[in-house]
């Protein structure tokens, strides 16, 4: 419709509005997945796991990339995914192999995919799979479609002064001429409704009606309508499309509306035993301190809930942020957690509304409630253990794992001052770098060095350990007193004697020369420039440097190893025949009953771990 009022207006009934019919941008999965084969077919393995067609199809074409679009890269790109997700599969049976599958971290991530999933499930056996539609009513549809319906309407807030109006209409010249009393707040206007564009209800009263009728009181939105329909035009939007068109498009229209129907009736059944509430006192705090840090915004058109801005809030409330603020069923959620889910789903509001801010919060903490309690619902049905969820479910837990299982290779990744200071001698040859002195024992081979080491216990000095046992002559000459020399220099001694303090000793290390023993004398700290004060931050940015390249590197050495171990493969062939579309995009899966995820788990290009040959020694502990 033209007119706001009746095209802009939502029914109120129930929880209607509340309700988020399911959508999954490219629903292709259900019919490419049985035009390749289904689950019968494989394009990989990593260990113990095939990865089958269908999942590397889900992935590829839910997934962006560069130069898909043209065809000389189109087999590269699948190739390089492919690789990817034969990573990912092999860190997960790593990260299981070290049950890291029991980390509460992983645990509550995937639960929560769980919970979404099987919510998922119960919107598609409850609501969908029980929606029909007959071709006698897509053919009356079709034809209504074809056509858009001018009306004038008569608004209403109350029932009773619309009905009251109504009653005195005796025929149809009074729709025009009686004369409605000022403090009814009526308003008169005409409106163009558009099929599929209004309120169900005004549309539905606006196509049955005849030229010039008058409609019953008609409730939709936030009031109350007579209509009288005034003439019908062909559409613009519809009248010219294609019949097949037409018909997908009006299809999909009333089913959308049926589900929406059906989903209304069997959220109210389901919560009609269920308790879930939100605690006066942690809503108002929540309320009345984002109201504080919204109304530095007010002059902005539409306020989001950023970062920084829930970050602000936490601030404000302070230690209340763990105070529980929902209560459902046996979950409870502190206002940190509301917060957090509010800023998960963009939470916003117009600058000039906030006096609204209350009703919208409590709205949306309402269908959050709502979620849960249909998530809790499908659980205990056990609707996790449908066979499409768990497919679903298994590649989300693999990619969790995965993800665990880098971040414990990044916490094993240490970087040390004598590595920094390398780094930044490396990139600046000007750059100076701690020294250190040693007191060095170096003998021939480990057996000396048992026998040296055994008169240090018996009470032998050092020094007279090294004049008896030292191999080298100049050594035995200087008491084993090295000259200064910078940390990054005689690796890795070096850089253990960084991590010395005065008098510490260490060893026996493998060398060049042999077997080393040694006492740190001495640490010369970088000086000279007194003024720099840049050093610090230059060591820092080194330090983040550096600690991304190790990471990286060791992640690639960790997984060429496990991939040594575990093994894997690929089927060119069967990869070369997959069909996938070229076209790269970002997939959003719309939940039934509201919420969203992504369509398939983020896969992170991993490559450079290929033809890398691993050291025998474990990478990690």
């Amino acid at each position: 419709m033209s007119k706001s009022k009746p095209s802009n207006s939502r029914n109120r009934r129930a929880v209607t509005a509340l309700i988020v019919l399911p959508l999954l941008i490219g629903v292709w999965h259900s019919t490419n997945a049985q035009s390749h084969g289904g689950l019968d077919t494989y394009v990989g393995k990593a260990g113990d796991v095939f990865i089958s067609e269908q999942e590397f199809i889900q992935r590829f074409e839910m997934l962006p990339s560069l130069y898909r679009h043209r065809t000389s890269h189109l087999d590269g790109a699948k190739l390089e995914l492919l690789y990817s997700i034969i990573a990912e599969k092999l860190l997960a049976q790593e990260a299981l192999a070290r049950r890291f599958d029991q980390d509460s971290i992983v645990q509550l991530a995937f639960t929560e995919v769980r919970r979404l999933l099987a919510r998922d499930e119960l919107y598609r056996q409850e609501v969908s799979n029980k929606v029909y539609i007959t071709p006698a009513e897509i053919t009356k549809e079709m034809a209504r479609a074809q056509l858009q319906v001018l009306v004038a309407f008569i608004f209403f807030d109350r029932e009773d002064d619309a009905r009251f109006v109504r009653e005195r209409m005796k025929n149809v010249s009074d729709f025009d001429l009686l004369q409605i009393d000022s403090s009814m707040g009526a308003m008169r206007d005409t409106a163009t409704v558009i099929w599929s564009d209004a309120d169900p209800d005004i549309e539905a009263a606006a196509y049955k009606l005849k030229q010039g009728e008058i409609s019953p009181v008609v409730e939709a939105g936030q009031g109350f309508y007579i209509l009288k329909r005034l003439n019908a035009t062909p559409s613009g939007l519809y009248a010219s499309m294609q019949p097949n068109i037409l018909r997908e498009r009006v299809t999909t229209k009333i089913r959308t509306r049926k589900e929406q129907s059906r989903a209304a009736v069997f959220v109210d059944e389901v919560l009609n035993d269920k308790t879930g509430r939100s605690l006066s006192g942690p809503f108002k705090l929540l309320g009345k301190s984002m109201a504080d840090v919204f109304q530095g915004h007010m002059r902005d058109s539409l306020i989001t809930l950023t970062h920084d801005l829930a970050n602000e809030l936490k601030g404000r409330i302070g230690q209340a942020v763990a105070d529980i603020l929902v209560e459902v069923g046996d979950t409870r959620w502190t206002i940190d957690e509301i917060i957090e889910r509010l800023l998960s789903k963009q939470f916003s509001i117009a600058g000039t509304d906030l006096r609204r801010l209350p009703s919208r919060l409590n709205a949306e903490i309402k269908l959050m409630v709502q979620q849960e309690l249909l998530g809790q619902e499908a659980l205990k049905r056990g609707l996790d253990n449908a066979q499409g969820v768990r497919q679903q479910l298994e590649m989300w837990h693999n990619a969790y794992l995965a993800d665990m299982m880098k971040s414990y290779v990044g916490r094993n990744v240490k970087i040390s001052d004598a590595e920094v200071y390398a780094y930044l001698k490396l990139k600046d040859t000007a750059s100076i770098v701690p020294r250190v002195q040693i007191r060095e024992l170096r003998t021939g081979s480990i057996s000396e060095m048992n026998e040296a080491l055994s008169d240090l216990e018996g009470g032998m000095s050092l020094k007279q350990t090294i004049q008896r046992w030292s191999n080298d002559t100049l050594v035995r000459t200087n008491e084993g007193v090295s000259d200064l020399f910078p940390i990054t220099d005689r690796s890795p001694i070096g850089e253990i004697a960084s991590q010395m303090e005065i008098g510490q000793r260490y060893g026996p290390v493998q060398v060049p020369q042999g077997v080393l023993y040694f006492e740190l004398l001495a640490r010369q700290p970088v000086a000279g420039q007194p003024t720099d004060t840049t050093l610090e931050e230059r060591k820092t940015s080194a330090r983040e440097d550096l600690l991304r390249m190790k990471q990286k590197r060791t992640l690639d050495l960790f997984l060429a190893q496990i991939g040594q171990e575990r093994g894997f493969m690929v089927f060119e062939d069967r990869l070369k025949k997959v069909e996938a579309s070229p076209i790269p995009m970002m997939t959003f899966r719309l939940l039934g009953f509201g919420g969203r995820m992504f369509a398939v788990p983020f896969v992170q290009k991993q490559l450079d771990w290929l033809g890398i040959d691993p050291p025998q020694e474990k990478i990690l502990p």
